[in-house]
């Protein structure tokens, strides 16, 4: 047993030794220095470093796209002043036709808002007609009333006015045939594709539409010899029924 005694005290010492060297090491640090470092210094340190340029961020990787366009115009821009000093004469050529494109375009917007604004329109919307509660019966959807109520708008003086009677007197006159079912809340195209398994029917119908869109939502004047074409095709004769009678088509 006494034997063993200095082995184990040189173990005992080494630990002890093993243990102690980091706190000599720090402590070493320490007299290097002005010991340990404050919280407010530390902070500092950290700001300090993060400041450098290497932690900074890339202006161009926020800006994407539209910085590389914004940076293509202004070198645009500057080669087009370096020729005002270079080449006057291609410069003024540049400078020329970058004011005659806008003015145009100026011109055009302008013009096309005048016309709109100065196209007559039909009292109460192209659609009115079609949300009249005195309609919600099928013997009130007369086609022959709707074609008076055009006639008598056109005789007024106001032909872009009679024009959306028009279009529910052919409509009256399909559903009477029994090809559409007439429902205010359904659009002209979906009528017509209601109407997409009688090609004679369905052709009548949007050969009206063609005539009548320009009219009634774009800015055409509806002259009396266009309302003069829109009541005959209005008028036409329908196709046609098919074989075994007339069959009846209900709008999904």
């Amino acid at each position: 047993m006494r034997a063993r005694l200095p082995g184990i005290a040189a173990l005992l010492l080494a630990l002890l030794l093993a243990l102690a060297a980091p706190a000599a090491l720090a402590v070493d640090r320490r007299d290097q220095g002005r010991g340990i470092p404050q919280r407010k210094e530390t902070l500092q340190k950290v700001q300090e470093i993060v400041s450098r340029p290497e932690f900074a961020g890339s202006d161009e990787e926020e800006g994407g796209i539209l910085l590389l366009l914004t940076n293509l115009l202004s070198d645009l821009v500057d080669a087009v002043k370096r020729l005002r000093e270079t080449n006057r004469a291609l410069y003024l050529t540049i400078v020329g036709w970058l004011a005659t494109t806008v003015f145009v375009i100026v011109g055009h917007v302008g013009w096309t808002v005048w016309r709109g604004a100065a196209a007559p329109r039909s009292p109460g919307g192209a659609r009115a007609g079609t949300f009249d509660p005195t309609l919600a019966s099928r013997a009130a959807r007369d086609p022959e009333r709707m074609l008076a109520l055009a006639e008598a708008e056109a005789a007024a003086g106001r032909p872009a006015a009679g024009v959306p009677w028009l279009y529910l007197a052919l409509l009256f006159r399909l559903e009477r045939a029994g090809r559409v079912e007439f429902d205010p809340a359904r659009t002209a195209l979906e009528y017509a594709d209601a109407l997409a398994r009688r090609p004679a029917d369905r052709a009548l119908w949007l050969g009206f539409l063609d005539a009548h869109d320009p009219v009634v939502f774009g800015a055409r004047d509806c002259t009396p010899g266009a309302f003069a074409g829109l009541r005959e095709r209005a008028r036409a004769p329908l196709p046609e029924a098919p074989p075994g009678g007339v069959y009846h088509t209900v709008i999904q």
